[in-house]
């Protein structure tokens, strides 16, 4: 009788986290599947010196908050940098966040997991 109910509650337990993974990944889906919000924030490192809109970044560690046009960094709680973007998408998720610079200035921003990525204008 023992292993019977054990058994039962195993897989109403295994069913439980199905229905939660299921309804997290449609959740997750609805967000950035085709949609035009954009609001995402990450945290990336820069390890040289960059440019952000004629603004100078410094190697550190840096949240990244994006709306639906703008992108702003902020560094130990404070805002150094702030930017107009337009939104593009790519056929692939990018694997991790990262900084994409040309010249030491930065031309895209792109968020682990999403296939939105910002074009900085």
């Amino acid at each position: 009788m023992l292993h019977h109910r054990m058994r039962f509650l195993s897989a109403v337990a295994v069913g439980l986290l199905m229905s939660a993974m299921l309804a997290f990944s449609a959740s997750a889906k609805g967000r950035d599947a085709g949609g035009t919000k954009s609001d995402f924030t990450s945290t990336v490192n820069v390890l040289d010196p960059l440019t952000l809109g004629g603004t100078s970044l410094k190697p550190g560690t840096y949240t990244v908050k994006a709306t639906d046009s703008e992108v702003t960094l902020v560094q130990n709680g404070k805002e150094v940098a702030h930017v107009s973007v337009q939104w593009k998408d790519s056929a692939n998720k990018a694997q991790s966040s990262a900084l994409m610079a040309d010249s030491g200035a930065i031309k895209e921003i792109h968020f682990g997991g999403k296939t939105r990525y910002a074009v900085i204008e």
